[in-house]
């Protein structure tokens, strides 16, 4: 994956995609776990986990499990929210996907597997 910035993203979306994560025209360059990926902008962490999920195959998330807006907080990570920024706390359903951000650890019963 490139560097921090935003790669614009001109295909066209499917009626799933659209549903799911909104008309983005930029893909944001995120490490999840130690691995590159490009997600969708303008969407929290959770969808943009579930991105990855359907386009790149190599999280597995209980999605039932996560109540989707910040009511129970059953989604807390671990990120940063640049490379070199400090490790923070936070919800994956609220916190907004920002070029060049990293997710240390997933929600609980997340994991990374082999692409």
């Amino acid at each position: 994956v490139p560097g921090p910035e935003p790669i614009p993203y001109d295909v066209p979306h499917s009626d799933d995609d659209v549903e799911l994560f909104g008309e983005y025209r930029n893909l944001y360059p995120i490490v999840i776990e130690g691995r590159s990926y490009l997600v969708p902008e303008d969407n929290f962490v959770l969808r943009a986990i579930q991105y990855v999920e359907i386009k790149y195959r190599t999280v597995r998330m209980p999605w039932w499990d996560y109540c989707w807006n910040n009511t129970t907080g059953c989604c807390e990570m671990r990120y940063k929210g640049s490379p070199d920024g400090p490790e923070k706390a936070g919800r994956a359903c609220c916190t907004a996907v920002k070029p060049g951000m990293e997710i240390v650890k997933l929600p609980k019963g997340g994991r990374c597997i082999a692409p």
